[in-house]
């Protein structure tokens, strides 16, 4: 279990350098004013003439600002650094040398590859399954090595030569040559399939490598155990340092990882709602909203001309730098949700209990889904441009129109300015009432000017943030509706065409013009627009409202008065046991369920296991325990499996060499075992992966070289000049791993030659020539040892990469494709799921979402997990796209484009559908608060879901493009799903504008926008994928030159289809 040995910060200010710092040009000039200076930190300076001038910074200051060393990066550049040069000094001492025969090199190796760096509940779970890993691999070498000796001695004579019954024996070689493949294929097969054994699983590669090459020599089995022994031991005391470096210098805990994240999230979310208030300045310059009516003030054309390519030039821009900052958020609540399993997993003496930091993860997910959902704005307004023709920009209805939308702009302006402010002063209230932030300096209250608003980190600042947002909602609703009735528009669904919506009173039907149904469903997009950005943002509002009456409870309660020692629940500790064995939690399998202890509950086919094609469900033991063995074969067939083949054979292909006569002796005097380790751990899944590897380890692996000469030869071969200079070399490799981790496995590469190179010559000076070649490998100086390790590990890269080629190479865009289909399919579940979880939360059926047993909790479940598995696809094949340039090409050009614009496509319908279920979480308080939403569910017709043809065409689509099959002929795409359609009857006058305030017009606002948004992605998708793999058609068509007479027709009729 992981435990703590120091305790929080009681401010946890420290937890700061882990995130994103505060930036005074982003408070109010009061309260940046009111902040104390912090040290090591952004300095706040006044805007005050007698304010110094800063002091220029001196060039090592520039120098380190420059390449972006920030405390963290300072950390993970300085701990593996200390680790290496402890390991590497104690060995100096004859006495410690002398137990690890001609392995201590080994040491600083195990020491760097623990990775110290790690949090400190992340390390000692790593440590714990490192320290497990290890021993299992001890036990496996020492009984390979026994049996090898039995081998030896009932194949050599009694008679037998000591260089016959002490050389080589070909029987003990075939022994440990089939212990190491065994143990290469279970550990590299687990590797795959476990991610988080990925550390663990090198430290027993190696062990293991090393052991059982060097097998064959073990004649006695004193010998052996010793070699084990030592062995064992050089692997321990680098795991010992390693552990002394992770905990007591720069010691980092999970907790304050997760805690510097929330400062990071917050500080984005602050950033983000500015970034959204000024894309909301420039909506007026989008294509929707029509061009500015700049002819009547006398400008010329061309003037004209390029202002509105500035204006437009700056709604791109605006629009880029909102997505840049959604994108932002959305990584970092993906950091957050891994960092926070560890936080609550970790044993501590702090503030904050399990249970809190479990509320403030759910506080800030609340927060996430509304402000990064305001980023689909832009591409929302794109969307509703599309196929909408606007006027001239001359006429009178469009200069009408553009009148009407810049007044409903700036008065949005200013709702959304004093609303982005006030949220701004609740995120510090709540990093300073959670203690994240230090408290400003109390300031006198001027008693002339009367009570005055509660300030960041005051008491009732809560309750001061609840009266501005309901000030701020009854006033936007009060101008919607004199905005509407002064023009006549009474519904914001304007747009649909499946229910009557009155004309303005006095207006006969036949007397409305054609200008006039235009403006309608133009004023109504925009409507929708407004709505949809009103209600995320006070989603957001209210998200933040229960974060900061949290945080005030914390700060009130006492939990702050006095530290305590922190505990995680048996509960926590039992999942994370589980979690590690399965690699997964167990979903629900049941379909029938009993619910309010009468009522059998049938749930759909999506809650069951999934069904087998080609056997029916199990009815006699015998037949369950065929399932049982069933699965023995399809493990054997997993991608698991196949890669931990792949990888055993790329090892044995070299690994061979130690166990032929022949070539034995020369397989250990070069050292060949270290190309073993390298084609190992530079296996990779994928062709892409694989040459980007494949070129940076090379690359690095001769900077590694050149750094071991310098490291060498600078100070003149002495010891203490090459001890002190070697942690300089490690800074500057890791140093790239901070600020560069995908080219972690090369960086890596290079550091294990300069460590082999420079460990070995210091080892040999140690423990003497004679012990240092007693395992038959001759000592060669640094200037011939750096090229035979450059030439080994390099080799071994280059092994790796044609293993990963050979036979059939898995290329990056084979999987991107097969990963895009699963998406696909997997999103179509979550379309489902959301449906029939709006469908419940509308009708407020399915049961009480607090009861285990809820069939509306169960799907609200299955839902999260899609989206989950989603996200992690989604990831996935970003990363594929990122290595495409890396695949190897052959024929023609991989669509690249295409695909890309499939995932975002994805990406699009994925968030789209998280706001729908979003949305539709206020239904169930809406029933208690008012009877419209009951009005609105009843007169609902949801005898056919125009959303389910959505479902059933993305999982056409998914099996189309993983089996590489053509679409269907003829296929359509839906016109629109939109909730206010499913209305029967005079149900249409629930939409009217006079309704805005009750609870769920908004939310129904939003979903219809949603829905809309997922209907036009959808036909996206459709598009795309025809052009990936085509459409069965065996229709016909003859072209025949413009002008001239066809069977077919003439002119622009010339060419037809034909079936």
């Amino acid at each position: 279990m992981p435990s703590s040995q120091q305790s929080e910060s009681g401010n946890n200010v420290d937890a700061i350098s882990n995130s994103t710092k505060v930036d005074p040009s982003t408070l109010k000039p009061d309260v940046a004013n009111r902040l104390p200076l912090q040290q090591n930190h952004d300095n706040v300076q006044n805007d005050s003439p007698s304010s110094p001038l800063p002091r220029k910074q001196f060039m090592l200051g520039r120098a380190w600002k420059k390449m972006g060393i920030t405390p963290q990066i300072f950390m993970i550049m300085v701990k593996p650094s200390i680790s290496a040069v402890i390991a590497m000094a104690i060995y100096q001492k004859h006495s410690v040398a002398v137990n690890y025969l001609n392995l201590g090199y080994l040491i600083i190796i195990i020491s760097i590859i623990t990775v110290p760096i790690l949090p400190r509940g992340k390390y000692l779970m790593n440590l714990f399954l490192c320290l497990f890993l290890t021993c299992f691999g001890c036990g496996m070498v020492y009984l390979g090595m026994w049996a090898g000796i039995k081998a030896r001695q009932h194949t050599t004579p009694p008679d037998a030569p000591p260089s016959v019954a002490l050389g080589y024996n070909s029987s003990a070689s075939v022994v440990n040559a089939i212990f190491l493949m065994v143990n290469m294929f279970g550990i590299n097969t687990l590797r795959a399939s476990r991610v988080s054994l990925k550390i663990p699983a090198i430290h027993y590669t190696i062990f293991t490598l090393v052991g059982f090459t060097y097998g064959p020599q073990q004649a006695t089995v004193s010998h052996a155990r010793r070699f084990t022994k030592e062995l064992l031991y050089a692997f321990l005391t680098g795991h010992a340092i390693s552990t002394g470096v992770a905990l007591f210098i720069i010691p980092v805990s999970s907790r304050k990882v997760f805690f510097g994240g929330v400062i990071g999230f917050l500080q984005s979310c602050r950033g983000l709602l500015k970034t959204q208030l000024d894309f909301v300045r420039v909506l007026d310059h989008s294509e929707m909203c029509g061009t500015r009516p700049l002819g009547q003030f006398n400008v010329d054309t061309a003037d004209e001309t390029d202002l509105q390519a500035k204006r437009s030039a700056m709604f791109d821009k605006k629009l880029g730098a909102l997505k840049a900052a959604s994108a932002s958020i959305l990584l970092l609540q993906a950091k957050l949700r891994d960092d926070v399993i560890f936080a609550k997993r970790e044993t501590a003496y702090g503030y904050l209990t399990e249970t809190d930091i479990h509320q403030i993860y759910q506080f800030l997910r609340d927060i996430m889904i509304p402000i990064s959902g305001l980023s689909t704005i832009g591409d929302i307004v794109e969307r509703m441009s599309e196929g909408s023709e606007s006027p001239s920009p001359a006429s009178e209805t469009n200069l009408e129109d553009r009148k009407e939308w810049l007044e409903m702009v700036e008065e949005m302006h200013g709702s959304f300015d004093k609303m982005i402010q006030v949220l701004d002063d609740s995120i510090l209230h709540i990093l300073i009432s959670l203690r994240f932030l230090p408290a400003p300096v109390a300031t006198s209250e001027d008693a002339e000017k009367g009570a005055s608003d509660p300030r960041p980190g005051n008491t009732g600042f809560g309750d001061f943030l609840l009266r501005t947002i309901d000030e701020c909602r009854e006033q936007r609703s009060a101008h919607l509706r004199l905005w509407t009735e002064e023009r006549g528009l009474s519904s914001v669904f304007q747009t649909t065409t499946k229910h009557y919506t009155s004309p303005p009173t006095g207006v006969k039907q036949k007397e409305l013009r054609i200008e006039t149904t235009a403006r309608e469903v133009l004023a109504s997009k925009r409507l929708h627009i407004i709505l949809f950005m009103e209600y995320l943002l006070y989603s957001v509002c209210m998200a933040v409202l229960e974060l900061v009456r949290f945080a005030e409870a914390k700060s009130s309660d006492g939990t702050f008065d006095k530290k305590r020692i922190i505990v995680p629940k048996l509960k926590t500790v039992i999942k994370w046991v589980k979690g590690l064995v399965s690699g997964e939690d167990t979903d629900p399998t049941a379909n029938v369920d009993q619910s309010a202890g009468v009522e059998t509950v049938y749930l759909g086919d999506s809650f069951r296991a999934s069904k087998d094609p080609e056997h029916l469900p199990p009815r006699t033991p015998w037949q369950r325990f065929g399932n049982y063995l069933r699965l023995i074969p399809k493990f054997l067939g997993s991608d698991s499996v196949r890669f931990g083949v792949r990888v055993t054979i790329a090892v044995m292909s070299i690994a061979v060499m130690c166990y032929v006569r022949q070539t034995h002796k020369f397989f250990v005097r070069q050292r060949v075992v270290w190309c073993l380790v390298m084609i190992a751990i530079g296996m990779n899944p994928s062709s892409g992966s694989a040459i980007f590897t494949l070129l940076g380890n090379l690359v690095v692996t001769f900077v590694g070289m050149i750094g071991a000469y310098i490291n060498w030869y600078i100070v003149d071969q002495k010891t203490a000049g090459v001890i002190v200079l070697f942690p300089f070399f490690l800074m500057f490799y890791f140093y790239f791993v901070a600020r560069f981790p995908r080219f972690l496995i090369p960086i890596v590469a290079g550091c294990l030659a300069h460590v082999l190179v420079i460990g070995y010559e210091l080892q040999v000076r140690v423990i003497g020539l004679e012990a240092a070649t007693a395992t038959g490998q001759p000592f060669y100086p640094t200037y011939k040892l750096a090229p035979y390790r450059l030439l080994t590990v390099g080799a071994g890269v280059v092994v790796a990469y044609i293993f990963t080629i050979f036979p059939v190479p898995i290329t990056e865009a084979s999987v991107l494709r097969r990963d895009l289909g699963g998406s696909l399919f997997i999103l179509a579940k979550y379309l489902s799921s959301v449906t029939a979880t709006v469908d419940l939360r509308l009708s407020d059926e399915g049961g009480d979402v607090g009861l285990l047993s809820s069939p509306r909790r169960k799907l609200e479940k299955l839902m999260k997990k899609s989206l989950e598995k989603e996200v992690v696809l989604l990831n996935s094949m970003r990363q594929n796209i990122d290595y495409l340039p890396y695949d190897i090409k052959v024929g023609g050009e991989f669509p690249t484009r295409t695909y890309t614009a499939l995932v975002e496509e994805v990406q699009n319908v994925t968030t789209y559908l998280t706001i729908i279920a979003y949305a539709s979480e206020s239904f169930p308080a809406a029933h208690s608060k008012s009877p419209w939403l009951a009005q609105f569910a009843s007169q609902r017709d949801s005898s056919d879901h125009e959303s389910h043809k959505v479902t059933t065409l993305l999982a056409l689509l998914s099996a189309s493009l993983k089996n590489g099959q053509s679409l269907p002929p003829y296929l359509q795409t839906p016109t629109g799903f939109r909730i206010s359609d499913e209305l029967l009857g005079d149900g249409g006058s629930l939409l009217d504008l006079r309704n805005v305030n009750e609870p769920g017009f908004r939310s129904i606002a939003v979903i219809e926008v949603a829905q809309r948004c997922v209907v036009g992605c959808t036909q996206r998708i459709v598009k795309l994928v025809r052009e990936l793999v085509g459409e069965l058609d065996f229709s016909y068509s003859i072209a025949t030159p413009v002008g001239s007479e066809s069977l077919l027709g003439n002119g622009a009729d010339a060419k037809q289809r034909v079936d």
